[in-house]
Order: C-alpha cells, then sequence, then structure tokens
C-alpha cells in the first residue's frame, strides 16, 4: 500500500556538509548550472533565478530515502543536467554515485561539471535506463509519470533496494495508487512543500 507520511527533513546530514567545507560545491554546482547548463538547454532560463531554492534544495530533498544509513552505490537514472545526482554525490562523499543518461551531449557536459567540481565519487554512463538491473538505490527526478517510474523501478532495483521518485512542489501530493509497498511522504523543508515517493523492492 502506499501510505501518506509525515514530514521528512534533510538538515542534519546537509548541516555536516556544511560544516566540512563541501558546501561550497554546492554552490559551485548552481553556478555552472546557471553559465553553462541553461545555454545547453539543460534547464530553462527561466529557471535562472531560482536554480538553488527549486533545484538544489529539491535535490537534497531525496536524501529522505535514506535516513539512517547512505546508500553504496546510488543511480541518478535519467540525469540530465545532474539533478538530483551531483547534489546527492556532494553530500555523500562516501557514496559512489552513477549518472545515466541516453544523450552523448548531455553526457558530455555531466562529464565536464564532475571535472570542475573535482568529485571523485561520481561515474556518468551513457544508456538507456533499461540496462540498469539489480540497483542498490535509485533516484528519478522528472523523467517518467510515478506510475511508469515504478513499474520501471521494480524491474530495476534488487531485492531490498530502494527507489526514490520525486513527485511535485505543491500542497499535496497528486499520486494515489498503491505502489510497491512505497510511502509518499512530505519534504517540509521546501516551499512549497515537496512530495516524495519512496519505495522499497521487497521479496515475494
Amino acid at each position: 500500500m502506499t501510505a501518506l507520511g509525515g514530514s521528512h527533513g534533510t538538515g542534519s546530514t546537509v548541516e555536516r556538509v556544511f560544516e566540512s567545507g563541501r558546501g561550497s560545491l554546492l554552490g559551485t554546482y548552481a553556478e555552472w548550472l546557471l553559465q553553462e547548463g541553461i545555454p545547453a538547454g539543460l534547464l530553462s532560463p527561466t529557471e535562472a533565478g531560482r536554480i538553488g531554492s527549486r533545484h538544489v534544495e529539491d535535490s537534497l530533498s531525496f536524501l529522505a530515502g535514506w535516513p539512517d544509513a547512505a546508500p553504496v552505490t546510488l543511480h541518478d537514472a535519467g540525469s540530465g543536467g545532474g539533478l538530483p545526482g551531483i547534489p546527492l554525490a556532494i553530500v555523500l562523499p562516501d557514496t559512489r554515485v552513477v549518472l545515466v543518461e541516453r544523450s552523448e551531449k548531455r553526457a558530455r557536459l555531466l562529464r565536464r561539471a564532475v571535472r570542475i567540481l573535482e568529485l571523485h565519487n561520481i561515474e556518468v554512463l551513457t544508456g538507456e535506463l533499461e540496462r540498469l538491473q539489480n540497483c542498490e538505490a535509485i533516484v528519478m527526478r522528472g523523467v517518467l509519470r510515478p506510475e511508469a517510474g515504478v513499474a520501471w523501478m521494480r524491474r530495476a532495483l534488487r531485492q531490498g533496494g530502494v527507489g526514490v521518485i520525486g513527485l511535485s512542489r505543491r500542497e499535496s501530493p497528486v499520486f494515489e495508487q498503491p505502489v510497491l509497498g512505497g510511502a509518499i511522504v512530505e519534504v517540509s523543508v521546501l516551499d512549497p512543500p515537496g512530495w516524495l515517493l519512496i519505495i522499497r523492492k521487497r521479496g515475494h
């Protein structure tokens, strides 16, 4: 069943990152999106004034899928401009993050961003999502409709794996279909609130 969960924050993890000095990389990445990502078509020019609040902070909300321990390997399915994968790689330096992108052009831009940020825990993989199998952790933002995303994650996740799908930024989520033992949770640190669908693949 899908349960409407309580609020999930990401404050403690992000605070530790800023205290460690790695938080400045989030600002560097936001600046890269502004100076190179928007001209390359990774984001609309209308997003220029809200890259931090709408995109970087929204990406960090995906940490709600792993409240106790970070995954060893995390796949960002359909990474586009590196959202949410690059911000997650910044705040989870001990997690290997794989950015999966079908477009070679976007993959080249992602590799450039990774070089600029000097992030050694990121791999950029060019290819279709269907090639992913037996994954420990997956995030997906604005790639597939929730129903299609859940169906795909059912195939791509390993038993016990966790997937997080970004739903919307609005007062209430628009998704009621029971799915894969998942939970719709509110991320109250965002304004308006963000909604995520967190699913865990269980054995039969």
